[in-house]
């Protein structure tokens, strides 16, 4: 049976805590039971998100920790070079001992912050690269070549490419190999929930016919080229369902490795259950920028004493979860955190088993 491994993110109120106080965070973390810290990516910065670069954190954090998994939550190596992020990752997981987790997504976002990431983008490419928006438009294949030469670029010594949008040459990074063998699990994220009324994380996405459903997205292509999944906004009984459908696409020669099933949840402790779903709306809505629609915010909130936040994530536990991600929705970081530590985790392994 696959360990469960509990993480909580140490980056989403960089307004409040700065860089040497996430480092700190994450030692904390360590020294209060979790398994895994997470750090968000956020190339152009959020609302109270600070533009640090995720993979030169979790090599920072690689020296400040001792056993805690380093993880991002959701990363976009498409907004980069391949080239240099699979150089700058091996880095990272060789200065944690062969500690790190590739959480991997194409990204999400309101429709105007997406525009400026892909303007970005853009701005990289050679002369001749489509405007940003038709790069938009084709993200799923541009996010599959990053992935598939950073892979190759971990594992081969020499790399050749001809893809629509990278070409390799015999390129190595030499010894800059990750320390985990073959390479540090690639988690893809897959799946999101679509608001009623158009606004929040997903306003992009929002279209009439969606609005009110979870939209599973690429379940089989993460199944066949990812080392898990990872989710967010669904029910246990959603999870499971999808679940299904990732393990059925898991190519033959694949089903005996490992594969990691994930979730992403935005948590509160707090007796009275109304009060800290309102402070996981107040920081959805700091974070993302307002107005987050109230049926999301439900969504991904998982609220109340800390038997009864045990219980929710308990339900994913039995759906298949081995990893979680626990985004603290409080302007009180550090002392949720600790309540999730001192009074959540104890309970939640003991339900568990």
């Amino acid at each position: 049976m696959t360990a469960l491994t509990v993480g909580v993110s140490v980056n989403n109120l960089a307004e409040h805590y700065g860089l040497d106080d996430l480092l700190h965070a994450a030692v904390q973390a360590e020294e209060l039971g979790f398994d895994a810290v997470w750090v968000h990516d956020a190339p152009l910065g959020r609302r109270t998100v600070a533009a640090w670069d995720p993979v030169a954190v979790l090599a920072a954090l690689g020296r400040e920790t001792r056993r805690v998994r380093l993880a991002t939550g959701i990363y976009q190596p498409h907004l980069r070079n391949p080239v240099a992020v699979a150089q700058a990752w091996a880095t990272a997981d060789e200065l944690s001992g062969g500690r790190t987790i590739m959480g991997v997504g194409t990204g999400a976002g309101k429709s105007r912050l997406v525009a400026r990431e892909y303007d970005a983008l853009a701005a990289l490419r050679p002369d001749g690269t489509p405007d940003p928006q038709a790069l938009y438009r084709r993200r799923s294949r541009l996010f599959l070549e990053s992935v598939e030469i950073i892979r190759r670029l971990w594992t081969e010594d020499h790399v050749s490419f001809a893809g629509e949008f990278f070409t390799l040459d015999d390129v190595t990074i030499g010894l800059a190999r990750p320390v985990g063998r073959p390479h540090p699990p690639i988690v893809m994220g897959a799946g999101h929930y679509i608001p009623e009324s158009v606004g929040g994380a997903v306003h992009h996405m929002w279209t009439e016919q969606r609005a009110g459903t979870w939209l599973p997205g690429p379940l089989e292509r993460v199944g066949q080229l990812g080392d898990g999944w990872i989710t967010v906004q669904v029910t246990p009984e959603e999870y499971a369902g999808a679940r299904d459908r990732v393990l059925a696409a898991r190519p033959d020669h694949l089903r005996d490795k490992p594969f990691t099933l994930a979730f992403n949840c935005v948590v509160n402790v707090g007796e009275d259950a109304g009060a800290a779903l309102a402070e996981v709306d107040r920081h959805l809505n700091e974070f993302h920028g307002p107005p987050v629609p109230a049926d999301l915010v439900r969504r991904w909130g998982v609220v109340g004493s800390p038997r009864r936040v045990a219980e929710q994530l308990a339900r994913y536990v039995e759906q298949g979860v081995t990893l979680f991600q626990l985004v603290v929705g409080s302007t009180d970081e550090l002392g949720q955190m600790k309540r999730l530590g001192e009074e959540v985790l104890p309970l939640l392994h003991d339900m568990t088993g």
